[in-house]
């Protein structure tokens, strides 16, 4: 056996354990079965490059998830910026051509409540958050990671991870019903 098996041996041995976790996971954001597969083909393909830099003996978990909340939020960003440059050149048919499944539930009447966990303006507010405080509400509201492994993940102390999540979500409250209330008052 040379050194190139046994390494890729030892990867699918600590990582094979935790697919369906991540899986899981990839669910709750991407609200498609495809996508969440093609998610965790992604992370699982950055972490076996990265695999090298990774400490035996800590928290793999943490570090598989916090890999694929890092793909997730760049191919986020990536497709928004490809749907804004879309728009921008006045190309709305081959927009609506290329739509994703969870692209079409975010558009959809009920602004994706049902299909991707969450809608437009929700979306807006987290893309506001710091990116601190963003992470911390994904992995533990989506992700549904426990307070320790995000304070292992992100190499902070978990009263700091109470702290920016408490934050976070004091902030996302205010980003969703302060327009609620100011479009109420103009109607009125």
């Amino acid at each position: 056996m040379n050194l190139q098996s046994g390494r890729r041996a030892h990867f699918m041995n600590e990582t094979s354990p935790l697919i369906d976790g991540l899986y899981a996971s990839a669910r709750r954001l991407t609200g498609a079965g495809d996508t969440a597969d093609d998610l965790v083909q992604d992370t699982m393909l950055l972490a076996w490059q990265s695999w090298e830099r990774f400490t035996a003996g800590t928290n793999l978990r943490g570090w598989l998830h916090r890999i694929q909340i890092n793909v997730y939020i760049t191919g986020y960003r990536r497709a928004r910026r490809e749907r804004l440059a879309r728009d921008r050149a006045g190309e709305a048919g081959l927009a609506m051509m290329t739509l994703t499944d969870a692209q079409e539930a975010v558009g959809a009447p009920d602004g994706g409540i049902q299909r991707s966990g969450f809608g437009p303006k929700l979306r807006q507010a987290l893309d506001q958050l710091p990116t601190e405080f963003r992470e911390v509400v994904v992995m533990a509201d989506l992700g549904e990671m426990s307070y320790r492994d995000i304070a292992d993940c992100m190499g902070c102390p978990m009263g700091t991870v109470m702290s920016r999540l408490h934050r976070a979500r004091r902030s996302l409250a205010r980003s969703l019903t302060e327009p609620t209330v100011v479009a109420e008052r103009s109607a009125a």
